[in-house]
């Protein structure tokens, strides 16, 4: 046989190291030997509210190369070995789909939205533009309108509107003429009605007046609740004399 160097045979008899030839080994800490039970090895988790996670990869198409159909996922696993593997969800784009049902509510106290109408800070310079409306259109508004012909000299005529329900909101009253008029605002229970605005037409060939009121005057329906409009021919002539009460039912 010529010269050489021969691999020696590794085995704890004369016959092949295999599964069924193992050679025994013993792990030791240093100070002891490492525990086996039933052929596993024993662990000792000091504290049992740790859980061990992961992440590892999922093929989802045989034959399909490396890397081309994988999808991350997620595992949880407890102690005792049980756990959940999740699969993160992702759109027609590919982008990861997040869950933020958990997500705790801003309170005043904690947090603070920043409002802008773009990307920079509100300021003097980046104001927020708005729309402001008087209200809102309802189907209780009320426009009630009235007329009285040939109304007498230095007569009093009364347009009267009787609040049908609940509180009545006036908000303007209108009152027209061919001629000089003179006209109360009066609100209240019918009987003891107070004036809250006097007005008066000043104009030969016609004239109109309207008066708001901000905030609205109240007028409960209590004790027959009446907005009236006393319109006074001041003219010296007959003349006819038209007005509208204008508010909304709460």
């Amino acid at each position: 046989m010529a010269d050489g160097i021969f691999p020696s045979l590794v085995s704890k008899s004369r016959d092949v190291n295999a599964v069924a030839n193992p050679i025994f080994v013993e792990l030791s800490d240093g100070t002891a030997a490492v525990g086996v039970t039933s052929g596993s090895l024993d662990v000792n988790v000091a504290n049992s509210s740790i859980a061990v996670t992961g992440t590892f990869y999922r093929d989802l198409v045989a034959g399909v190369g490396a890397g081309e159909d994988n999808v991350l996922i997620f595992a949880n696993t407890n102690k005792d070995g049980s756990g959940t593997d999740y699969v993160p969800l992702v759109d027609s784009d590919g982008n990861l789909q997040v869950d933020v049902l958990d997500m705790p509510n801003l309170t005043l106290a904690n947090d603070a939205v920043q409002v802008s109408a773009n990307g920079t800070a509100n300021s003097i310079s980046n104001p927020i533009y708005v729309y402001v409306t008087s209200d809102v259109v309802l189907t209780n508004e009320i426009h009630d309108y009235d007329t009285s012909v040939n109304v007498a000299v230095d007569t009093a005529d009364d347009h009267d509107y009787l609040v049908p329900s609940g509180t009545f909101l006036l908000k303007s009253v209108i009152v027209s003429a061919s001629g000089n008029v003179k006209f109360e605002v009066k609100v209240g229970p019918a009987a003891t009605l107070v004036t809250k605005a006097v007005g008066f037409l000043n104009g030969r060939q016609g004239d109109t007046r309207q008066l708001f009121f901000d905030p609205a005057i109240e007028v409960p329906t209590a004790s027959t609740g009446t907005v009236r409009i006393s319109r006074t021919n001041r003219q010296g002539a007959t003349m006819d004399v038209y007005s509208t009460i204008i508010g909304k039912l709460l």
